[in-house]
């Protein structure tokens, strides 16, 4: 609506600066209950960035499996406190065990919602903003590419696994041996493409004259607005903070 205030667009160097104050502060962080905070902070950081949070649960669901398997392999193999499930005399799920789970589960969606945060991001302006950063345009170029794959990557598997299933087979149903070697002749011919293309990019680019100079101009150029330097401040500000007030507590 005309006369309301458009979320910033925050640069890439300021996204970059908010992502690695959030993920050193979940790998420091041990409580599940600041642990719990910094997811808060990650859903007002995607809000603040013009960003869906709603769009990332369809992503966390699909670990639903992963979490709960870590909850049970921190249970067994680090068989502390009280047990909260016990199967033939072993203790499936402890307070300890769970207690642990569910940092890890945290750490998992932190970075998850970080990623978010980055992809949504132009990945040219990306590119610009990590050379900003006297990163090597080489390593940015790697990202690029990266980000530009990953979807292709995967749109081909889930093309494979749609083709499949219209033939008849019946994914969840199948035993995990068949299941294990259909994934096998699935993801062989993806990255056999995924090769055949990256050759055919690194012959592109050599026929751009890709490395010819030491120095590369750009058609755009990224500047810091007075909303990307309050982020990356207050960023800062708030993991020193965040994490004095965990030592602490």
């Amino acid at each position: 609506m005309a006369g309301e205030l458009a979320a910033p667009k925050f640069d890439p160097r300021a996204r970059l600066a908010a992502v690695a104050v959030l993920s050193t502060l979940a790998i420091a962080i041990k409580d599940v209950a600041w642990l719990a905070g910094l997811v808060a902070v990650t859903f007002l950081l995607l809000s603040l960035g013009r960003f869906d949070p709603g769009r990332v649960l369809p992503r966390l669901r699909r670990f639903g499996p992963l979490f709960l398997a870590l909850l049970v392999v921190q249970s067994i193999f680090a068989p502390a406190g009280r047990p909260l499930l016990t199967v033939a005399g072993i203790a499936l799920v402890t307070m300890h065990g769970l207690i642990a789970g569910i940092s890890i589960v945290l750490r998992l969606v932190i970075i998850v919602l970080s990623a978010a945060f980055i992809g949504s991001t132009d990945p040219m302006e990306l590119v610009l903003g990590l050379v900003k950063l006297r990163v090597p345009y080489e390593i940015a170029f790697m990202v690029l590419l990266a980000i530009r794959f990953l979807p292709v990557l995967m749109e081909e598997v889930q093309d494979a696994l749609t083709a499949i299933q219209l033939r008849g087979v019946d994914l969840p149903r199948i035993p995990p041996g068949a299941k294990l070697k259909l994934y096998t002749s699935i993801f062989l011919p993806v990255v056999a493409g995924a090769l055949l293309r990256a050759r055919k990019t690194a012959v592109a680019m050599e026929a751009r004259a890709f490395r010819a100079y030491p120095q590369r101009t750009y058609l755009d150029e990224l500047v810091m607005q007075r909303s990307d330097v309050l982020l990356t401040v207050m960023s800062l500000l708030f993991g020193i903070l965040y994490y004095l007030l965990y030592l602490r507590r």
